[in-house]
């Protein structure tokens, strides 16, 4: 009884595995056709392909970027969320941060039922 649920627990990890690998190749096959955010119905389904945009910042470009060292304390290392909070709040000039950074773009896609 033992050995039979421990083969059928490997066989359905084998199963999982090969299944997981199948909907990456998918999703990577879907996602390069549709160069922006797009939606479709297929029958009781939804599909959404939204590309996200990401800045990646450089440590040493965005010090050497800030008016005062002291704001270096409050984004201490370069978090994206926390420099968002600072240009939003007109704390740091957008300006400032031009060429301290690259833009990456991300893609999700949702399956809703």
């Amino acid at each position: 009884m033992r050995q039979e649920r421990l083969m059928l627990y490997c066989q359905l990890k084998e199963e999982q595995k090969r299944i997981e690998d199948a909907l990456d190749t998918l999703r990577e096959e879907i996602i390069a056709a549709y160069a922006s955010d797009a939606e479709f119905h297929l029958h009781n389904y939804t599909l959404k392909i939204i590309y996200q945009e990401k800045r990646v910042y450089d440590d040493k470009l965005v010090f050497s970027a800030l008016p005062d060292p002291e704001l270096w304390k409050a984004v201490c290392k370069t978090d994206p969320s926390k420099i968002a909070a600072l240009v939003k709040t007109n704390v740091l000039p957008e300006r400032l941060l031009e060429g301290t950074y690259r833009t990456t773009r991300t893609a999700y896609l949702y399956v809703q039922p």
